[in-house]
């Protein structure tokens, strides 16, 4: 289709002049404008892969190391919350025991924080962590290495940096996924074997969720009041040790 007033000549120039600029700008290493979107690179952004650091032979001696730390830490979390219980009025206690897990997952990644909590979680189930209840295999399993092997999802949240409003809401995100997902671990475990423990009145389903929900909001809330200054003090101490770093 011919253009009105338009001389082929010139077009044709123009075109001409416009593929050398083009070229030129390539050849020079500036920025060309291109019409079709560059493919991302396989396995997602730098940022994505350090947050899920799945490779664990890029993890380095010091974040092996923190999750021997961690896992230390939370067993004494969970004797202290057992030899000085803070029990509610619904069930359960209150603890500590999910705080060293979340540090290891907001600043070594998923897998990291994933492999402390069912380490931990089975710490707990042999005695080793705690005195753990078990009604059957299925509930011993839900309620101990799968529920805090749960709490390494927080390790998908981007937290970044922690200051203002902003790092605060993350923060909170982040152990939310987490806590969450332990919650429904224990909330599953409930329901499928703990009904008869329900009131008449009270529908199973419920009792897992009151019961549950009681004792472990305040422990999820203390824990991200806790961690926050912790991770800010980490950082300020190890600038560079980012997630995915040695």
């Amino acid at each position: 289709m011919a253009l009105p007033g338009a001389d082929a000549s010139n077009l044709t120039a123009f075109g001409r002049r416009r593929l050398r600029a083009l070229l030129g700008n390539a050849s020079e290493g500036r920025d060309v404008e291109m019409s079709t979107p560059v493919a991302q690179t396989p396995g997602g952004t730098p940022d994505t892969r350090a947050r899920l650091n799945l490779n664990p032979a890029r993890w380095g001696v010091r974040a092996v190391a923190e999750i021997g730390v961690a896992l230390a830490l939370a067993a004494a979390l969970s004797w202290i919350a057992q030899v000085f219980p803070l029990r509610l009025p619904q069930g359960g206690s209150f603890g500590l025991e999910m705080l060293p897990i979340l540090f290891i997952a907001l600043r070594r990644g998923l897998l990291p924080g994933v492999v402390a909590g069912g380490l931990f979680g089975l710490l707990q189930l042999t005695g080793a962590a705690g005195t753990p209840f078990i009604f059957h295999p299925l509930q011993a399993v839900l309620d101990y290495p799968l529920a805090f092997a749960g709490l390494g999802l927080a390790g998908l949240v981007p937290v970044g940096g922690l200051r203002g409003a902003g790092g605060v809401a993350r923060l909170a995100t982040a152990v939310a996924v987490g806590s969450g997902a332990r919650f429904a671990c224990h909330f599953l475990s409930g329901l499928l074997f703990f009904a008869a423990y329900a009131p008449e009145w009270e529908a199973p389903w419920l009792y897992s969720i009151t019961y549950n929900l009681l004792y472990l909001a305040p422990s999820a809330i203390v824990t991200a009041l806790v961690l926050w200054p912790l991770l800010r003090a980490y950082d300020a101490a190890f600038p560079g040790a980012g997630r995915g770093t040695s």
